[in-house]
């Protein structure tokens, strides 16, 4: 038997050592959720507007003809989500960065526009552009979820650009903003009205009714706005009922007659 001596701190001394690299934290499920809710956060004054964006969108893809029109709507929906979502993500990764002044204040009173302002005013160009082409020539003109997302892309911007403005809608009483809602969805009930009966759909008399109860609503609620701290609370309340019953009745009309 041959006397062999193994030593093995030798070995272990000629093995490859392997150096631990010390890795960085992994993120966790609660920090992705923190950074998505601020990132969401970021979107507060004009999420409506990247929803209608959505709406016009898949509309657009669900219902595509490779015209003109078609490729135009979906030019309004990408152009104003793209926008928002670029905004969105600059808010979120520079806090603060929509109120950046981009048009400095002067002597007189005028300028001191910031980012959001003139980001505001521009969508709201061009949704009602947009808007008024979708729905009145083509290719939502009729009531579909692209008609709506039209008109809601366009209601949105309009409350995004105008609530910047605290003095025009936010510091407004609730009341007075209600009524400023009423009024806006009769002005797209009359304008929606007026392709059925010009071009004589079926059932369009529907049409001169509901275009009828528009007129009077915005009549009313143009009288409210401008008397609203002189009106009594009873008045108020009656002429509030009255023009429930009339939406209740031009809703019944418009949507099970035509």
């Amino acid at each position: 038997m041959s006397d062999i001596s193994y030593n093995s701190d030798d070995e272990e001394s000629k093995a490859p050592q392997i150096h631990r690299v010390q890795a960085a934290p992994q993120t966790t499920t609660s920090e992705l959720a923190a950074g998505m809710s601020r990132w969401l956060e970021a979107a507060h004054s004009f999420f409506y507007v990247e929803l209608a964006s959505l709406i016009l969108l898949f509309a657009c893809i669900g219902d595509w003809y490779s015209t003109k029109l078609y490729k135009y709507a979906l030019s309004v929906a990408c152009v104003s989500l793209l926008l928002c979502l670029i905004l969105q993500t600059a808010e979120f990764l520079l806090p603060g960065f929509l109120e950046w002044v981009l048009i400095e204040k002067r002597e007189d009173g005028t300028g001191g526009h910031s980012i959001q302002k003139i980001s505001s005013v521009v969508l709201l160009f061009w949704w009602i552009l947009g808007t008024g082409i979708i729905t009145f020539k083509g290719p939502f003109v009729t009531t579909s979820n692209g008609w709506f997302g039209a008109w809601g892309g366009l209601l949105a911007t309009t409350k995004w650009a105008i609530g910047l403005k605290k003095e025009l809608y936010n510091d407004k009483p609730q009341g007075l903003k209600q009524l400023y809602n009423i009024s806006i969805c009769s002005v797209i009930l009359l304008f929606a009205s007026i392709p059925p009966l010009t071009q004589k759909w079926e059932h369009y008399g529907g049409a001169g009714f509901s275009i009828a109860g528009a007129v009077l609503t915005l009549i009313g609620c143009i009288y409210m706005i401008t008397m609203y701290n002189d009106i009594p609370r009873t008045m108020m309340k009656i002429t509030v009922l009255l023009l429930f019953v009339l939406w209740a009745c031009i809703a019944g009309v418009t949507t099970f007659y035509g």
